[in-house]
């Protein structure tokens, strides 16, 4: 039986949070089309044109987007009717679908009250939605505004210059980019850097070396196949990449990644090294030093490996939306290992899928859940609706980095894997913010929609073992329930 709106759920967040924060949502139309290959169909999306234009609601989204925070009152309007009749419409569609077996949850964004749930309690396989509680882990323990460092290390010892990665995936082959997430951080601006500091230094020639140890244990996880790292879907996680691992010309709809993305950044830099006029010497050289008794001997803290150069990625929030939008696997996986590390761990890909539940139990309760990845590619990992919703709703209501979160999904009918979905629906296009989830017999979505009397509803629908020829059939069902949150003024 369907609950009445005034029940609750039965398992309450842990943590009381208080307040609401907000702002708009910038929405970008172009180069939308770099999306996860086990997330989209074959159909690429291509660019959207709606007449007239498609307008997006606001969400709770503080600094996200850098924009000003307006103050919490004008976050949502909590004066909006509760829906009171979600249950006849969504059973509706239901009574219509031609593929049965949903779990559902639906919660009203501000008081929590269970507004929908059907099997809502059921671990299920949930595919790309796994990356909601990757990045609300990355949000909640990394912190929002945190920026990771890749760097070069000089030691004059051996003449040595040491190109040391620090986690960010996204980095760019040529100069940084202050304004984009990827390629933020650029490796020429950071040859350039380190060969300043060098010359000033008076050297003009050194050894390279790479230091990719921020990242222990196996880089490819043995539950992927690595057929998939020609298609594009993962690469080996090394905390070093441009671009996060791709190869091949943007211009292309398809590009497969590579086998040594950390390999392959080095390569980059050691040209733009040379391109900026240092001379690259194939082995470690002892230091030029008179006797070490005589005046210019080098003293122990002048032979200590020194910093030479850093260039800083674009903010966990940044690298969050950007690992949601384009439901990107790898940036994903990355961001478990970093959190395992913000928690006192390896960062590895061992140690990440737990670090993400621990980081996460202090806020929700997340039952049953089990993750073997913190990117979805496993049929492995196991999340119930009632416990994806209740990351969900505790975004809504945070006044700390999580209120991120759903303000960083894609919106509907206009970005990333939305970016063909609720086209056609008025209300429901540019008013969905959700991560999609699809593997070969998985569809999922979970996410935030603002119904027709302003009400914001958080939702997670989610369905499994479904037979290969049916998954558009039942990807339809769900976004028809969408739709009818969207359209609802249901009392």
């Amino acid at each position: 039986m369907n609950p009445t709106p005034e029940r609750k759920k039965s398992k309450r967040s842990k943590k009381a949070v208080a307040g609401i924060t907000a702002g708009s949502l910038a929405v970008v139309l172009a180069g939308v089309a770099a999306l996860d290959a086990y997330d989209v169909f074959p159909e690429l999306p291509g660019i959207l044109t709606t007449e007239p234009a498609i307008e997006v609601q606001d969400i709770p989204s503080p600094h996200a987007q850098g924009k000003d925070v307006p103050a919490p009152a004008s976050a949502l309007d909590d004066s909006a009717p509760v829906p009171t009749a979600i249950p006849d419409e969504v059973d509706k569609v239901l009574s219509d679908a031609k593929v049965k077996g949903f779990g559902i949850e639906i919660r009203d964004g501000l008081s929590d009250d269970i507004l929908y749930a059907k099997n809502e309690n059921k671990p299920r396989t949930p595919a790309s939605v796994t990356k909601v509680l990757t990045g609300s882990a990355a949000l909640l323990t990394i912190g929002g505004e945190k920026r990771l460092s890749t760097t070069t290390q000089f030691d004059p010892s051996t003449s040595t210059v040491t190109l040391q990665g620090g986690g960010d995936s996204l980095l760019g082959a040529g100069e940084s980019q202050p304004g984009a997430v990827n390629g933020h951080a650029g490796l020429a601006t950071l040859a350039q850097q380190t060969a300043e500091s060098l010359k000033s230094q008076n050297v003009a020639e050194g050894a390279l070396d790479l230091d990719t140890s921020r990242y222990s244990g196996k880089d490819f996880s043995p539950g992927w196949e690595r057929v998939d790292i020609a298609k594009g879907v993962i690469t080996p996680i090394q905390p070093l990449m441009i671009d996060s691992g791709y190869v091949g010309s943007k211009d292309k709809e398809w590009r497969g990644r590579s086998e040594h993305p950390a390999k392959d950044a080095f390569a980059v830099f050691t040209k733009e090294l040379k391109a900026a006029g240092i001379t690259v010497s194939k082995d470690p050289q002892p230091a030029d030093a008179t006797d070490a008794t005589g005046d210019d001997a080098q003293t122990d803290d002048e032979a200590k490996p020194t910093e030479l150069a850093e260039v800083e990625s674009a903010t966990i929030s940044e690298i969050v939306e950007y690992a949601l939008v384009h439901s990107d696997n790898v940036v994903a996986e990355v961001l478990g290992n970093e959190v395992a590390i913000a928690q006192g761990q390896p960062g590895s890909l061992e140690a990440g899928p737990q670090a993400v539940l621990d980081a996460l139990s202090d806020t929700v309760d997340l039952g049953q859940t089990h993750l073997e990845d913190t990117s979805g590619l496993s049929y492995d990992n196991q999340i119930s609706p009632h416990d994806l919703t209740t990351i969900l709703q505790a975004s809504v209501v945070a006044d700390d980095s999580l209120s991120d979160l759903i303000a960083a999904m894609p919106v509907g009918g206009l970005t990333g894997t939305l970016t063909d979905r609720f086209t056609k629906d008025r209300n429901a296009a540019g008013a969905v913010h959700a991560k999609t989830g699809t593997l070969s017999t998985v569809t999922s979505l979970a996410g935030g929609v603002l119904d027709a009397d302003g009400r914001y509803l958080v939702f997670t629908l989610q369905i499994d073992d479904v037979d290969k020829d049916k998954i558009l059939e039942a990807r339809k069902t769900v976004d028809d329930i969408v739709a009818a949150l969207a359209n609802c003024g249901c009392r």
